[in-house]
């Protein structure tokens, strides 16, 4: 039996609840919306005192209990789940302190990451549509939740922003287009106007879903925060450095991402860049007639088993039982991939792969020898 969709509604909001309502309403029970969606949870995200907005404004006892009288009103909501928790209303916060408001860069920092990490929780369950508003809260707000969202979207997942009739925009009291006739907001300008009488518009926001082509070719992880999601994709499409540490056996990509290999495959990074940086032409990959054949084939993997030895010498200190044959050359070079493909992504892995240019012709490291340092201790480069 298949799996029911749930619908997920997410706001980012500042501090105007009403932008839940009206957005519900148009989503809904608009009727002149040929194709009601309605949420089954909303979640929203804002600062404490955006918040405390919402308890106050739509489940208050002032405000009316506002939310309640809004299902009851409209009955195609009455299983909706949403109320004054912290399960629905979710908080940014730094170091498990709530945010006030947003002020500072970091501020919008911290904002980012949560917003990134919500959508990208919620577009990680295969049976949820996530709907995101972007109409609340901060102009900063609303273009993360729509870049986290074209990061992370799916095909069932959607986007938009909710208008308001100017007229009624700056009614405080107004959250949606009552179906009671004796129900008046005030604007403004002092002028009373019927809550019915509302026109409320929701724009569908077209975005692109990059997400199959994006999170395997750049390695994005659950663990990613907004800055480092954006910093592995910009680093796609530049230039190129490495600086092998030999002294700390580590290897750091454009100074901000460090492999860690283990000590077979860092010997031959290590081995393909030396041979680059000396402009040497790389390495013809033994084959299985190597060691089927004469003494001078078979000697060609002794060279090899040498060179590649002093390389791994350097990183273990000791000389294990190795030889460079067909078989151990693929092994190595096979898994020293994988693992820059799992620790870069696709995308910047390609950029320093060992590669050849045509079978039989050598192995090389294809990159400029200017963009790489070997550093044999933690002060000198060569």
């Amino acid at each position: 039996m298949t799996k029911k969709t749930k619908n997920i509604l997410f706001l980012v909001t500042g501090m105007t609840p009403q932008i839940i309502t009206e957005t519900v309403w148009a989503l809904a029970c608009d009727p002149n919306n040929d194709s009601p969606w309605v949420p089954d949870e909303i979640h929203v995200l804002s600062t404490e005192d955006g918040l405390n907005q919402i308890r106050s404004r739509l489940f208050g006892e002032k405000e009316g209990y506002k939310f309640a009288k809004f299902k009851q009103e409209y009955p195609q909501l009455n299983h909706v789940a949403f109320d004054n928790t912290d399960k629905y209303l979710h908080s940014i916060q730094n170091d498990g302190i709530n945010l006030q408001d947003l002020k500072t860069p970091e501020d919008n920092e911290i904002a980012a990451d949560e917003i990134c990490r919500q959508i990208r929780k919620f577009t990680q369950q295969d049976d949820v549509a996530l709907h995101v508003s972007i109409a609340g809260g901060r102009k900063t707000m609303g273009f993360y939740a729509g870049y986290a969202l074209s990061l992370y979207g799916r095909a069932q997942d959607r986007m938009s922003h909710v208008l308001v009739e100017e007229r009624y925009e700056s009614a405080r009291d107004f959250f949606y287009p009552s179906m009671d006739e004796t129900v008046f907001v005030t604007n403004r300008d002092g002028i009373e106007l019927k809550a019915k009488d509302a026109q409320i518009w929701l724009a569908d926001i077209p975005f692109v879903r990059m997400k199959d082509a994006i999170v395997q070719r750049h390695q994005l992880r659950s663990q990613d925060n907004f800055s480092q999601v954006v910093e592995k994709i910009n680093q796609s499409y530049q230039d190129v450095s490495i600086e092998i540490n030999l002294a700390a056996q580590y290897i750091t990509v454009n100074d901000k991402i460090t492999l860690d290999l283990p000590p077979r495959e860092f010997a031959m990074f290590h081995w393909f860049a030396d041979m680059c940086k000396q402009g040497k032409e790389g390495v013809i990959a033994p084959t299985k007639k190597w060691a089927d054949a004469d003494v001078d084939l078979r000697n060609k993997i002794d060279q090899l088993t040498d060179e590649f030895g002093r390389y791994y010498a350097d990183v273990k200190n000791i000389s294990d039982d190795l030889r460079v044959d067909k078989a151990f050359f693929e092994t190595v070079k096979a898994r020293l991939k994988e693992m820059l493909d799992h620790q870069l992504g696709l995308e910047l892995s390609a950029k320093i792969a060992i590669t050849q240019n045509k079978r039989g012709q050598p192995f090389y490291l294809n990159l400029s020898p200017d963009c790489i340092a070997i550093v044999d201790n933690f002060a000198n480069k060569f």
